[in-house]
């Protein structure tokens, strides 16, 4: 007979399940200070190797379902276990890729890995909190994946600058199997939630085409021109590869995107909040590492140091934004936090220049950008989830994240023809700054829609 996780302590099924998930988002975050390293070992351009970022963050969206699916059909704990392995055998892919196309395909098994682990980790821990807490529990998690977020730019940094950027996914490998054999047997006992139909494997495929053709248009614009007709024939397609996911997910019996939950206000809500929050954040990493190592002239683990910052601040912050959600409700946290997301992105767009402000403008837009990150993000996902009934946790979670790496992979692919496009790294920063303060500005009146739920 097993033992229900209401039976164990849920804190401690957190630190079991955050522990691993903090690893995966600590390699998760080094490549964004590798990039370049990893651009100048191969002969390709720095639009063939955007496929690393945006190809990982594609096949993260198309397989979170399945990958929820997978969680609730055969139970989470096994499904966290074998996510968590196939994430560490692509990082050892990375590590040895001889080529790009080997390191684009090793990073997209670290992406199949994630994206089976992402939903049965939320599972697991909502499950084993009660439902009031669930917003706490959300915030704890992200709290743990900020401060492996902080850590990821920095180790990644001064890995990289000691040992060449292939350590930095290749240390990885031992400290994961570790923790998997000291995670492993204490985790809940293995448990069957749905006893589902295989989901839409088409809708896999157009959804993950879909956002890829969205991906290549935009990336490729600038060597193709945005009126090329190759251009033009991606962003066509991509289109009407999203728009056929939409109709398969009307008739599906089991679809990619599970449509009656679309019916619970919050989960819409929190979602459309998680795509544009997500994107924000996702693409103003990418774009203040890449300005303050080739702008400011910084090096990889000063860069990593300073850019590290912003989740060091944000992870905390989540804490504290999943209590006051649970007190308050999640608008009263959401709305705060897109708009000093906003206030941090137009501060550094007016006032960044070619000479490093570290003191005088970096510390304090990143204060500002953090604290928004860590009351926004964490909220925005905990509202999406919260009415969620607990037999659709693995699916809603899914969903979820499905939503924030299509935010991710477009906002990523924006900024990296941005700075493609503009040989000054401050014009970059600024392009890409005016982006993201208007995806911030979006997200306003959407936060402001929620129904605050708060258990003052």
């Amino acid at each position: 007979m097993t033992t229900d996780t209401t039976t164990r302590s849920p804190w401690r099924i957190f630190g079991l399940v955050a522990g691993s998930v903090a690893l995966a988002t600590l390699n998760f975050s080094m490549i964004f200070v590798a990039f370049g390293e990893i651009s100048d070992s191969f002969d390709a351009s720095d639009s063939t190797l955007s496929w690393a970022l945006t190809g990982f963050a594609i096949t993260t969206a198309a397989v979170m379902v399945p990958g929820g699916w997978l969680a609730d059909r055969f139970g989470r704990t096994r499904i966290f276990l074998i996510g968590f392995a196939l994430f560490l055998a692509g990082s050892g892919g990375v590590a040895v890729a001889p080529s790009a196309e080997f390191l684009i395909a090793a990073r997209v098994l670290q992406a199949v890995g994630l994206a089976i682990e992402a939903p049965a980790s939320f599972a697991l821990v909502l499950d084993a909190f009660p439902k009031r807490m669930r917003s706490t529990a959300v915030g704890a998690m992200g709290a743990a994946g900020g401060v492996a977020a902080a850590l990821g730019p920095l180790v990644g940094g001064a890995l990289v600058e000691a040992l060449g950027w292939r350590w930095a996914f290749f240390c990885n490998v031992p400290v994961g199997i570790v923790v998997l054999a000291l995670v492993g047997p204490r985790l809940p006992p293995n448990r069957v939630h749905l006893a589902r139909k295989t989901p839409d494997l088409i809708g896999v495929l157009l959804l993950m085409f879909g956002v890829g053709s969205l991906a290549l248009g935009i990336v490729q614009s600038d060597d193709w021109g945005f009126g090329d007709e190759r251009t033009v024939a991606a962003l066509i397609a991509a289109l009407i590869l999203l728009a056929g996911l939409v109709k398969r997910s009307h008739v599906h019996p089991e679809p990619i995107l599970y449509v009656p939950l679309f019916a619970n206000h919050d989960f819409r809500v929190g979602s459309a909040l998680s795509f544009f929050l997500a994107g924000n954040f996702m693409g103003s990493f990418l774009a203040f590492v890449t300005f303050l190592h080739e702008g400011w002239g910084l090096s990889l683990f000063k860069a990593g140091l300073a850019v590290g910052l912003i989740p060091a601040i944000g992870g905390p912050m989540s804490v504290v934004s999943g209590r006051l959600a649970d007190r308050f409700g999640h608008r009263t946290v959401i709305l705060p936090g897109s708009l000093m997301m906003a206030a941090g992105g137009l501060w550094m767009w007016s006032a960044a220049g070619s000479q490093p402000q570290i003191w005088s403008l970096w510390v304090p837009v990143v204060v500002i950008y953090g604290i928004g990150v860590g009351l926004g993000h964490a909220a925005c996902q905990a509202a999406a989830l919260t009415t969620v009934t607990e037999d659709r946790l693995g699916i809603g979670g899914a969903m979820n994240r499905i939503f924030m790496e299509i935010g991710g992979t477009i906002s990523i692919a924006i900024v990296i023809a941005l700075f493609v496009r503009y040989d000054d790294p401050v014009d970059g920063l600024r392009a890409s700054m005016i982006l993201l303060v208007i995806v911030s500005a979006i997200s306003v009146p959407i936060a402001a829609s929620l129904r605050n739920r708060g258990h003052a």
